[in-house]
């Protein structure tokens, strides 16, 4: 195992949290804000516009950059020994294994 730095550390658990964090903000539709585009109007959190469609998109990427970035901060805290034990190929690994499990979520709208 090789020795990485605190923004290592970092960067690999901010990539594996964000992108499951983000499956679970598009199943769950757990958007921290929703934006309806035909009146320009922004509500907190998962609230369907008053006319026209609603786009959730920015608030799951919100969400799961905050959830994302507190992990990665508190996995900064953690002693050296620890941190090591981070592999840093979660940081690919995780967000190729969300990949396929949002294409299997959304499934259903090409199958039709």
């Amino acid at each position: 195992m090789t020795k990485q730095g605190r923004l290592g550390t970092f960067v690999v658990v901010f990539a594996a949290v964000y992108s499951a964090m983000y499956y679970f903000a598009v199943d769950r539709n757990w958007a921290l804000f929703s934006y309806g585009p035909a009146l320009g109007e922004w509500k907190m959190f998962a609230h369907a516009a008053s006319a026209g469609p609603t786009m959730y998109w920015y608030g799951w990427i919100a969400t799961s950059a905050i959830v994302g970035g507190v992990a990665g901060l508190l996995a900064c805290l953690l002693p050296q020994g620890w941190r090591d034990r981070v592999w840093p190929g979660f940081a690919w690994l995780v967000p190729v294994c969300a990949i396929g499990a949002i294409g299997y979520l959304l499934s259903g709208y090409f199958t039709r």
